[in-house]
């Protein structure tokens, strides 16, 4: 046997054994992937503070649960390829709450539940980036109960905004 041969056979041998590695590590045979199955779509708290949203605030539109990749974008850059380092930062995330102008579809706000598990470094760097993006993001604390009184002492700017651009207009 030539050295050619030896390395193909070689080559041949290891690339079996590498697949047959490969399914013993998943698993004996085929796995059928898990179906997925339905989740409640908000909390209780996230339900009771788009009530009190819609109350404070009936002369927008608020959208619940709304993905980020439906609000940013990576920018397209000459010369430059997308990668996933680039979408990572937000391509899986949602935001609670997106507050929208019905009568030009301009975003207002974004609007975050905080609770006992959100981590403050994170959730600036978070609003630091919708920030860049041209969005205010506006934090209800973990402390506050889904009131309108609670609800309007966070977003009550908002209301303020509408009120002077009617004015305005």
């Amino acid at each position: 046997m030539s050295t050619s041969e030896f390395l193909a056979s070689l080559l041949f041998v290891a690339v079996i054994v590498a697949l047959g590695w490969s399914k013993m590590s998943r698993g004996f045979g085929p796995q059928k992937p898990l179906e997925p199955v339905a989740r409640p779509f908000m909390t209780q708290r996230e339900q009771a503070m788009l009530a009190a949203l819609e109350h404070v605030l009936p002369m927008y539109r608020i959208h619940a649960q709304v993905a980020m990749g439906a609000l940013l974008k990576v920018p397209a850059v000459p010369g430059r390829r997308v990668t996933p380092a680039d979408w990572n930062p937000f391509a899986r995330k949602i935001v609670d709450f997106v507050v929208e102008d019905p009568t030009t579809g301009r975003v207002v706000a974004l609007i975050e539940i905080d609770d006992r598990s959100h981590d403050a470094d994170k959730d600036r760097l978070r609003d630091a980036m919708t920030a860049q993006a041209g969005y205010l993001t506006l934090r209800i604390p973990a402390g506050a109960r889904p009131t309108v009184q609670h609800v309007l002492g966070v977003v009550g700017v908002l209301r303020e905004n509408a009120a002077a651009a009617a004015y305005q207009g």
